[in-house]
């Protein structure tokens, strides 16, 4: 009976062995598993994070754009803006102003002579 209580025991000593390894190796990869999720969130939350101040710069240019075309809107229909435009775009002149063009032609004059006075001394280089 002792020798049977033995063999029982080292049988049992080898199943309580090898449970606590098993438990061991189902602890260690259970609490890895979770440190591995537990930094794939963290990394998404700090994206979302860089994510969300990102939009909301975003939004504080437009809503600026906004209030900017809200005030050019409002000044589209005052007399000053319309003349302005009248001006700038359609090139009308209001009563008894003159209009002074300048012309491309002067300046076209002025590179050329520009040009002369580059080949005259490339010329007299060339001679030396």
């Amino acid at each position: 009976m002792v020798s049977r209580f033995k063999k029982n025991k080292k049988r049992n000593s080898k199943r309580d062995i090898f449970f606590s390894i098993f438990l061991g190796v189902l602890l260690v990869l259970v609490i890895g598993f979770l440190i591995n999720t537990n930094m794939k969130i963290s990394r998404r939350r700090a994206e979302l994070t860089n994510r969300i101040t990102t939009l909301k710069q975003e939004i504080g240019i437009l809503e600026g754009k906004r209030e900017e075309l809200k005030e050019r809107i409002s000044q589209a229909g005052s007399e000053e803006y319309l003349e302005k435009v009248a001006r700038d775009q359609l090139n009308m002149k209001a009563p008894g102003e003159e209009v002074v063009v300048i012309t491309k032609e002067d300046e076209e004059e002025k590179e050329e002579e520009e040009k002369e006075k580059k080949g005259w001394w490339e010329w007299i280089k060339s001679k030396f």
